[in-house]
């Protein structure tokens, strides 16, 4: 009976484990990039982008929190940090100018208003 029963536990156990929902990383072909999408256990999107195909991130790239609020908004050029990145943590948004992986600019501001300006 015990062994009927330590059957079962771990049939249920195997079955309950195997039809969680794996949320993979989505991938497509734009032309000379790699288009990526990852997601979180619960779903929602983790980040989007771009890569080139020697592995390099490039164009646009998108973190997020896990409950879909945007976390980062980034650019990179073969790999190269370039523009203008921007971070939203709670109340405030910090935007970070980059040039050839260097730091030009920082930016703070909360409530749409500009709290400190770093050159």
């Amino acid at each position: 009976m015990k062994n009927l029963l330590l059957f079962f536990v771990l049939l249920f156990l195997s079955i309950s484990t195997y039809s969680q929902t794996k949320y993979l990383p989505k991938t497509e072909t734009k032309g000379n990039l790699q288009e990526i999408t990852l997601y979180y256990e619960n779903g929602t999107i983790m980040q989007h982008g771009f890569y080139t195909k020697e592995g390099k991130l490039h164009a646009s790239w998108e973190s997020y929190n896990t409950d879909g609020t945007r976390k980062c908004l980034a650019t990179y050029n073969n790999g190269v940090k370039v523009g203008v990145w921007t971070y939203w943590n709670k109340d405030k948004v910090t935007k970070i100018t980059y040039e050839n992986n260097k730091v030009l600019k920082i930016e703070e501001f909360d409530a749409k208003e500009l709290i400190k300006n770093t050159y």
